[in-house]
């Protein structure tokens, strides 16, 4: 090959390198990656395997395409390879959304706000937080229910209990919300004791909700077993709250062994409304010692602290987990909001409202809609640079051969004092000016005017 052919490829080279550095490590808006682009973003990736940047444009298009078991590893890989990569994170939070894997979302959501500095998609991952933890256990429920035989014949985890919502009886409906705000008492003071684990109050509703039983089915005891097994949970306390005449209220309570299938000794207590929480602690120890627990001196001081002394908020209260036991964020809200107002040392009201608030928002706008929010407003990094041009054009000199006047120097073993000056044969092929200086092997081409 003549000198200044291959000077000239290897300009044509170092121009073709040039042209592709320029072309790739800048910003790509979210909004531009498409599933049209995913062949393009394949081979990248054949070509840059282990780039987080190529991976994140890829997994996100990946997940527009609906794609999602595609783009789970490759989001992965992104996340593990890039922590700082805000879209990855959010856009694995979404695709393990889409899949039902709920820690996987709730980890890549954390991470999300770790690292974003868009606020407003930082508050919207954390609404995604709340909204996956309710759907988390709206899943379990369901699997739990499917595989109910199965579970039925597992003994269930030992020192377990859960707590089904009282049931109300009255005229007063103004108080009937009580069943829920007395066994969120009891929740908290029963997980008072280390001898026991109580569960969340928020599991067993996930249970019933799936089972949709009527609130005279599940003063059943055999709803208790069933319950039980469904959570295995190895004992579970029912009862009621009855408004009686007078201002009065009864409770009354049972703890239900779920391997025994028997029933303890039930406690029961009667006093006037507005001593509710003395009622609700008088109860609470009836059933640590039907239950044969021991409490210690701080634990027994643990129990006796009210969480408010307002019985208009705890009602308020009550009526909030009424209606986000139903669904109804936005009325949850309102109610946890007038609680807390009436009573701002009232802690469980503030952060019922907070969770209220995030469900509420969360549950009106679907993971597409979040990504569309996503797309709009964020930016992936290009891919990373290659090399540096010189470099490569180093590279592709060192192996062409050596021009043959330098042939010509190492056969005579003369030493040439000058480049060696030719005419090279390309002006007439490519329309440019005759004249070219070969030196070495880089060709200078001046281009004529067109």
């Amino acid at each position: 090959m003549r000198p200044a052919l291959r000077g000239y490829r290897v300009m044509r080279l170092a121009l073709a390198l040039a042209c592709g550095a320029c072309a790739t490590g800048g910003p790509v808006r979210v909004s531009d990656v498409t599933p049209q682009s995913i062949p393009t973003l394949e081979a990248q990736r054949g070509q840059r395997p282990q780039d987080a940047n190529v991976l994140t444009q890829l997994g996100v298009a990946y997940f527009k395409a609906g794609r999602y078991r595609d783009a789970r590893p490759v989001l992965d890989t992104a996340v593990a390879g890039d922590p700082t990569s805000g879209v990855a994170a959010i856009y694995l939070g979404m695709t393990a959304e889409q899949l039902g894997d709920f820690a996987a979302a709730r980890a890549a959501y954390q991470r999300y706000i770790g690292v974003a500095t868009n606020n407003d998609l930082k508050r919207t991952a954390r609404e995604r937080l709340v909204l996956v933890d309710r759907n988390e256990l709206t899943y379990q429920a369901r699997q739990a229910v499917l595989n109910e035989a199965g579970l039925a014949a597992m003994p269930p985890e030992s020192n377990t209990v859960a707590v089904m919502p009282f049931t109300f009886t009255g005229a007063d409906t103004a108080i009937q919300p009580l069943g829920r705000g007395f066994a969120q008492l009891l929740v908290t003071d029963l997980a008072k004791s280390r001898q026991i684990r109580v569960l969340e109050r928020e599991r067993m509703q996930a249970i019933l909700t799936e089972l949709k039983l009527s609130d005279s089915a599940q003063t059943d005891p055999s709803t208790a077993l069933r319950s039980g097994h469904l959570l295995r949970a190895a004992r579970v306390v029912q009862g009621a709250v009855a408004g009686l005449p007078g201002n009065q209220l009864q409770v009354s309570a049972a703890v239900v062994n779920v391997t025994t299938a028997g029933v303890a000794a039930a406690a029961q207590q009667r006093d006037q409304l507005a001593r509710v929480f003395d009622l609700e602690k008088q109860l609470a120890l009836s059933l640590f010692t039907s239950m044969g627990i021991q409490l210690t001196p701080a634990e027994e001081q643990a129990i006796e602290q009210r969480p408010t002394q307002n019985v208009q908020a705890f009602l308020l209260y009550s009526r909030g987990l009424e209606a986000q036991d139903r669904g109804d964020f936005a009325a949850a809200r309102a109610a946890f909001t007038q609680a807390s107002a009436l009573d701002p040392s009232f802690r469980a009201a503030s952060q019922s409202a907070a969770t209220a608030t995030s469900l509420s928002a969360a549950s009106q706008q679907s993971v597409a809609q979040v990504e569309t929010a996503v797309s709009q407003t964020t930016t992936i990094q290009g891919p990373t640079p290659p090399a540096p041009v010189q470099d490569a054009l180093n590279q592709a000199t060192n192996t062409i051969n050596p021009t043959t006047s330098s042939n010509t120097a190492q056969s005579t073993g003369t030493t040439t004092q000058s480049p060696t000056t030719e005419r090279s044969p390309l002006p007439d092929a490519t329309g440019t000016l005759g004249g070219q200086r070969v030196t070495g092997s880089v060709v200078i081409i001046i281009k004529r005017p067109s």
